[in-house]
This record gives structure tokens, sequence and C-alpha cells, in this order.
């Protein structure tokens, strides 16, 4: 951990020898470490970007300082984490191989959930990114925001690089994915609406977190109230309907993401306080065509993270990080297991 201890010493003002490092498992893009002062038992949080997924660190930086800004200068009423400097007062450290390194503030009494194990969690996880919407696309506040992930929600694209992979993946993996495939053929056209009013622009544009799921909400340890939503790493302009849907996708599904359940995976207790918290500060903030096609977005976002997760299994996994042979293809499984759910829900 020495090397961890080195570059924290790049933002702290402490001795290397007072400083411990623990990993932080959540999250499976950046790798980050809970960093603590042995002498006052301060937390922050260190991280390496990932710059494999986020190729411009620049923009990254000024998206996450922008949207941190936005929120610690309105009447927002969850915490925030802070970008803390380094020494030289900049927000990034390179270490001697090039690799960008950041420090936050830690939220205490705060633990992360990887599941939603109640309607209430389901509900306070969504009513606080409801907060969060709010505040990041009132009239007070303008941001600018730069592209740090091209096309993320171009579900037309998604559906071209599918075709291509089908095109091109070895005979063995498209056996393998036959009945993952034909369910995916058979639904082809359920994304086509979608696309439809992002072409035509009418789904109204406005900041996005992109990543609301459950492990993205901070909870008091005492008391399971969501007081903190964190990694705003994926903020962007889009549609606040993708979102939605995948809050949908995370806090609906009871199995884990690469678990091929043969029982029933969604809940659909979980889905209506879902929606619940959603409109909690967004009620009088939507439109009618974002309300009326809420429950069409948790069908196209599950339908479209399958595509996604079934396009790199045929690819041979060269996006999402796998640690076993065929788990693309389990995770691909489980996302058409919770859209037969919700297909014959709503």
């Amino acid at each position: 951990m020495e090397k961890f201890q080195q570059i924290a010493a790049q933002f702290l003002s402490i001795p290397v020898a007072d400083i411990d490092v623990a990993v932080i498992e959540v999250g499976l893009i950046n790798a980050t470490y809970l960093i603590t002062n042995r002498n006052t038992s301060q937390n922050c949080i260190l991280q390496k970007i990932n710059t494999t997924v986020f190729k411009d660190v620049s923009a990254l930086v000024h998206n996450t300082s922008s949207a941190v800004a936005v929120l610690q200068q309105s009447d927002y009423p969850l915490e925030v984490s802070s970008v803390i400097a380094t020494k030289e007062g900049a927000p990034i450290f390179y270490d001697e191989d090039g690799n960008p390194w950041r420090m936050f503030t830690y939220i205490e009494n705060s633990i992360t959930l990887s599941k939603a194990t109640s309607p209430i969690i389901a509900f306070e996880a969504a009513k606080a990114f409801s907060k969060f919407y709010k505040t990041m696309n009132s009239n007070g506040y303008v941001i600018q925001l730069q592209v740090v992930l091209p096309d993320f929600i171009n579900f037309e694209k998604r559906i071209t690089d599918y075709k291509s992979a089908l095109e091109t993946a070895t005979e063995e993996r498209k056996l393998n994915a036959e009945s993952a495939i034909q369910f995916i053929n058979e639904h082809i056209g359920l994304p086509d609406k979608w696309i439809e009013l992002q072409t035509n622009n009418q789904l109204p544009k406005r900041i996005i977190h992109a990543d609301p799921k459950i492990s993205n909400v901070l909870f008091h340890q005492d008391t399971n109230e969501a007081i903190a939503v964190i990694d705003l790493d994926t903020v962007m302009e889009g549609t606040l309907l993708y979102d939605f849907g995948d809050m949908i996708r995370s806090y609906t599904n009871t199995a884990n993401e690469d678990e091929i359940s043969t029982n029933e995976t969604f809940d659909p207790e979980l889905f209506m306080a879902t929606k619940k918290g959603f409109l909690f500060s967004l009620e009088t903030v939507l439109e009618p065509v974002e309300k009326e096609n809420l429950d069409y977005a948790a069908k196209v976002v599950v339908y479209i993270q399958a595509v996604r997760f079934l396009t790199d299994y045929l690819n041979g996994d060269t996006y999402f990080y796998i640690s076993y042979e065929n788990q693309n293809l389990y995770r691909t499984v489980n996302q058409i297991n919770l859209l037969k759910g919700i297909l014959a829900f709503c």
C-alpha cells in the first residue's frame, strides 16, 4: 500500500506514515480507496481514473467540478462530496506511469447498498436522485458540460453495434447465446419509439446523472435515509427517461446482475416505490411526453442493457470487466429475465 500512501500524500499535508489505505470494492470503472489519517481518524476518498473509459480527463474534471459547484451553491438538501486539490492546487495528480488520481471528501456515517432491499430503500434512493435532478436543472443555474462518453445513450448506435457483433462473432459464441439472440431479435423494434422521439427532438434535454444505480446513493448507516448522490463522472445532457429506466433496472431486479434465476426476478412493489421517489421533486417539472413514457423507458433501457452485454459477449468480452467465462452472457440473460417481468407488469 506504500504506493497509494505516497499518492495520497500529494493531496494531504500529513506524513506518509500517518496514512492508512483500504480498498473500496464498490464500482466497476475507477479504482477507489479509503484514505484515513491515523492521528485524527479523518477519512477521504482516493481514486484512480480509468482512462480507457474516460479518455478526456480534463473534460471529466470540468464536468465533476461544475456539478459539485451547482450543488454546493444551491439549496440542494443532500450532502456533497467535494473535490480535494493537490498541495499544489491541481485537481489531478499524475503518477510516474501517467495515471490520473484525484481525491474527494468522505461523507461520514454513510453506507452503500448493492440492492434495493425494500420498497422504502428504493423510494429513498429514487427520491435522492429526484432532488439531484431538480437542482441540476433549476433555471437559476447554467452549467456547460463537455462530452466525456460520446453516444452513451444513443440507442440507434447500440443496435447497430449489436448487429455488427452478430456478423463477426464466432460460431461458438453465437451458439452459446442462441436463446438470448432469439429474444433480442424478436424485440429488436422495442427501441424504435425511443429513437424516433430523440431524432425528432421531442424529449426535453436535461442534465442527468446517467448512472443512477443504487450503489451511487449513500445512506445513513443508522437510519437508512438517503443522504447523498455520488459518482458524478457521467453527468451529461440527455433525457431523464434514461435515468428513470436505469433506476428500474437497478432497483427492481431481485437477482444479482450475473445471476440466472428460473424464479421471477422483477419486483413490482420496488417498481412503484422507485417511480414514486423519482416523481418526488419532479412531478411539476416533467413535461407530459416524459410522464407518458416512464413505463416505456423502463422497458427499453433494460432491453438496451441486455443488448450491450450481449454485444460485448459476441465481441469477445472487450468492454465490461468479467471475472469468469460467460459472465457477460449470464448478465444478458439476467436482463432478459428482468425485462420479461416488466413487460408482463406494464
